[in-house]
């Protein structure tokens, strides 16, 4: 599955694929560019059943051209495996993981 780029009001939502990682690192930047500093993101990661290190890369990098600590990105529908590495890498104090 590529990745699927919507709106949900004010926010983009990006639905990730079942490997979120370097694979798609071009299509992650090309759905995510573009917008203005302060666009609100909503990452659905449903799908996600493994991510790599370069997927943690690319959610920093869309935090930091998102506004950098201003940055507005939710995390939705994380497994739990996928929640511990989050809260391994201390994302949890950079995005906001429901």
């Amino acid at each position: 599955m590529a990745l699927n780029v919507s709106r949900d009001g004010e926010r983009v939502v990006v639905r990730l694929p079942k490997l979120f990682g370097f694979a798609v690192r071009s299509e992650f930047k090309q759905a995510t560019s573009g917008n203005p500093v302060g666009t609100k993101y909503k990452l659905d990661f449903q799908d996600v059943e493994r991510m790599d290190s370069s997927a943690l890369g690319m959610l920093l990098l869309l935090r930091e051209t998102s506004g950098g600590i201003s940055a507005d990105i939710l995390i939705v529908h994380a497994r739990t495996e996928i929640r511990k590495l989050l809260q391994l890498a201390n994302f949890h104090t950079l995005f906001h993981i429901q």
